[in-house]
């Protein structure tokens, strides 16, 4: 038997404050959970980002992951830095 594993990616816009462009992409895992994922376009480069909260999220598998402009930082930094801008 052959089994084929499909992602589904769907692309949901969000406009934040600053006029950048917020991408939200959802994929479905191997296992049945689904990830969500946030990015900012800046200079034509998507880069994982979320100001609102976690910006890769996987509530059945307990991941939540802060980045700020594509930099992975812990929810300590990530508060500080929210605060602060």
């Amino acid at each position: 038997m052959v089994y084929f594993i499909f992602t589904i990616f769907v692309l949901i816009k969000l406009l934040n404050m600053t006029g950048y462009e917020i991408k939200e992409f959802i994929r479905e895992e191997s296992d049945g959970s689904t990830t969500h994922t946030y990015a900012m376009m800046c200079d034509e480069i998507l880069k994982t980002h979320n100001t609102k909260g976690a910006a890769i999220v996987n509530k059945e598998q307990k991941i939540k992951d802060y980045y700020l402009y594509g930099v992975l930082v812990s929810k300590e930094v990530w508060e500080k830095k929210r605060k602060l801008s």
